[in-house]
């Protein structure tokens, strides 16, 4: 029989339970990650994630923040840029604040702040409707709110879902068929 011993001090000891605690929650982050994505590769006639992860540091984030609800877009942006929240809400932006509302987002709390905004050609929006775009706005590396907007010759705003949404304007955002543009 053969034996062998290890010697290790306290510090070394200290470091490996540490990486050990570390390669646990990548682990389990990774794990968690990969079932949220499996559940929200979806159409995006179907309904928001229970969990709406909002993380958009990257352009995959963004990407991914958008494909939970369904939606494909381009890699790159169409537009990026600084804009600020109003600091008074007129009827229009407390409607379209309303809407961000649905999907748990508020921006009272950002009113007069700077935010990013983010503006992504969305490449799948049903009945081939074209001319849609995915706007998201962005404050410290989390999505704060946004929208999925018709731009061609039927406009039109909702929610990042798609189902059962109504446009800022009042009007149905399903059956939408503007395939003229």
């Amino acid at each position: 029989m053969y034996i062998k011993t290890f010697k290790t001090s306290k510090a070394e000891l200290i470091i490996i339970l540490i990486g050990l605690v570390c390669f646990i929650a990548t682990l389990w982050y990774i794990i968690s990650s990969a079932s949220a994505g499996a559940k929200s590769t979806s159409s995006p006639l179907s309904s928001a994630p229970e969990h709406i992860l909002t993380n958009a540091r990257t352009a995959d984030d963004r990407i991914q923040f958008l494909s939970q609800f369904g939606w494909e877009v381009a890699d790159d942006p169409l537009d990026v840029r600084e804009v600020t929240i109003p600091g008074q809400f007129d009827e229009v932006f407390s409607g379209y604040n309303d809407m961000q509302k649905t999907l748990g987002f508020d921006l009272e709390p950002y009113k007069g702040c700077s935010v990013k905004k983010y503006v992504y050609s969305v490449t799948n929006y049903p009945d081939g409707v074209r001319n849609v775009t995915a706007t998201m706005l962005i404050r410290g590396g989390r999505v704060i709110g946004g929208d999925i907007s018709g731009n061609g010759a039927r406009k039109f705003t909702h929610s990042f879902r798609l189902d059962n949404v109504e446009n800022i304007d009042g009007s149905s955002a399903e059956g939408t068929s503007n395939r003229a543009d």
